[in-house]
């Protein structure tokens, strides 16, 4: 089975779980874990019930929000027995929809490929030299 686990510094995994359950539902095995939120929710806490449900079958890919940081360096310990775990940090929308989404088995070459079109979606949008009439729906083609 697949599994996933969005852990973030504050809120930003509960905002981006908004996002996916919005374009792909509810039903989906994603774990969000928000750290530092309250004075009673305990960090290695949280990462110890998010993979107890692991299985040497399971294929789980564990998205951070920063490198390095203490949510990603914690992650990263806690999942270092497993050999079926991937960890990606600096995750963006498009990059955890994509993943939800496929069908593709997970391994090297698919996280890969995962960050590889996470780079590509970040681009700059070029503004029009001159204005656009807001009624026209076609206006970014």
């Amino acid at each position: 089975m697949k599994r996933f686990i969005v852990a973030s510094h504050g809120e930003l995994a509960k905002g981006i779980q908004s996002t996916i359950e919005l374009f792909a539902g509810h039903e989906l095995p994603i774990t969000y874990i928000t750290a530092y939120t309250k004075a009673d929710s305990d960090l290695d806490d949280q990462l110890k019930k998010a993979l107890a449900p692991v299985t040497p079958a399971d294929q789980v890919i564990i998205f951070t929000d920063l490198m390095g940081g203490s949510v990603n360096q914690k992650l990263t310990l806690a999942a270092a027995p497993y050999k079926n775990i991937f960890i990606i940090a600096g995750f963006n929308l498009p990059v955890i929809l994509e993943a939800v989404l496929s069908a593709d088995p997970v391994d090297q070459k698919y996280i890969t490929t995962l960050i590889d079109k996470g780079r590509a979606g970040l681009q700059q949008v070029s503004l029009p030299s001159k204005p656009i009439d807001s009624n026209n729906d076609d206006f970014l083609n």
